[in-house]
């Protein structure tokens, strides 16, 4: 299959392309350009909210690789943000004050952990891949929580530069841009296809000469260097970590609902899916303190029901509500 008929093959089932909606790329580009002036606006409130979308944003992206483009559900990616997150820790306690080591070491110990679990997980294939990476999350989690030498459940305290504490929120940006733009080179890659390959038939890529356990770990271990350097700096940006923090349920779920939302399988998806569940999630829990896990579960269960392929699918979409009734029946059909 060359890769002209695989994109026409994937335009006719729907999914955009490699790459999806090139408007919404031109979009998300043109946010993450005005981005770059929140720290200039003086306001510590608005400098976390935008700095979590944007650590949500490289977590996404990191999962719609191996979920999204590989079609292996991972629940385990908060393991790779958790690593990113203690090697910022371990550093800072031996007087390593230095964020370019701390992303560094957290891109190669979250990649080489991929690597090593990957081996034997990703022979794996549905629910089955997706329980075990469960699995791996919690016994990282347990782990770090028993070692004192990573401060087990009391947490480690993480030095901060106060007095150039906006660096923090630029080099958030950095690692998102870098997730962005890797996600577009790789989707447009020959790599990109065979990502694809493996999710629309694995047994036909692996008869094409594709290797699919090389290849799955390849996006596993590139996904977990994404979250492994968002983990990073959320470290010394937060100043504290523990199990608690760094391995939180939401930061498993968050990117997954994300991507989703924006578009499983695009470039510009996992990046409005963060924008906007991030956005909304602040927003409920700021005005409905006691009933905002409600209204977001809400949200979420409608978005999955009323937007399927998400929100990237609707930029161009030509026909109106008319359209988008006829291609949601044909989808849940």
């Amino acid at each position: 299959m060359t890769p002209s008929s695989t994109h026409r093959a994937l335009r006719g089932i729907g999914l955009g392309g490699i790459t999806g909606s090139p408007i919404a790329f031109a979009f998300v580009l043109a946010v993450m350009a005005a981005l770059l002036a929140v720290p200039f606006a003086h306001n510590d409130y608005l400098n976390i909210v935008f700095r979590n979308i944007l650590m949500y944003a490289a977590m996404a992206y990191g999962w719609n690789l191996i979920g999204g483009y590989t079609g292996y559900v991972s629940f385990g990616n908060v393991t790779f943000f958790g690593l990113g997150a203690y090697c910022s820790g371990l550093l800072s306690q031996a007087h390593v004050d230095n964020l370019l080591a701390d992303v560094a070491l957290a891109v190669a110990v979250a990649g080489a952990f991929a690597i090593v679990v990957g081996f034997p997980l990703l022979r794996l294939r549905g629910h089955y891949f997706a329980i075990a990476t469960l699995g791996v999350g919690l016994a990282v989690s347990d782990v770090v929580a028993n070692l004192d030498a990573l401060g087990g459940t009391s947490g480690l305290a993480v030095r901060q530069d106060n007095a150039h504490f906006w660096i923090y929120y630029y080099a958030m940006w950095a690692v998102a841009l870098a997730s962005i733009l890797g996600t577009y080179a790789i989707a447009r890659s020959k790599l990109g296809y065979a990502f694809v390959a493996i999710r629309e038939n694995e047994d036909a890529a692996a008869v094409l000469g594709i290797s699919p356990t090389r290849y799955k770990i390849t996006a596993w271990a590139i996904g977990a260097a994404m979250a492994g350097a968002a983990g990073a700096v959320f470290g010394v940006a937060n100043g504290f970590i523990d199990p608690s923090i760094t391995f939180s349920p939401d930061s498993n779920v968050f990117p997954i609902v994300m991507t989703i939302l924006g578009g499983i399988g695009t470039v510009g998806g996992p990046f409005i899916g963060a924008l906007i569940l991030a956005g909304v999630n602040e927003l409920l829990q700021r005005y409905f303190v006691n009933a905002h896990t409600l209204f977001f579960g809400a949200m979420i269960v409608l978005v999955v029901l009323l937007l399927p392929r998400g929100l990237v699918w609707l930029f161009g979409m030509r026909g109106g509500v008319r359209a988008w009734l006829a291609t949601l029946t044909a989808y849940k059909a």
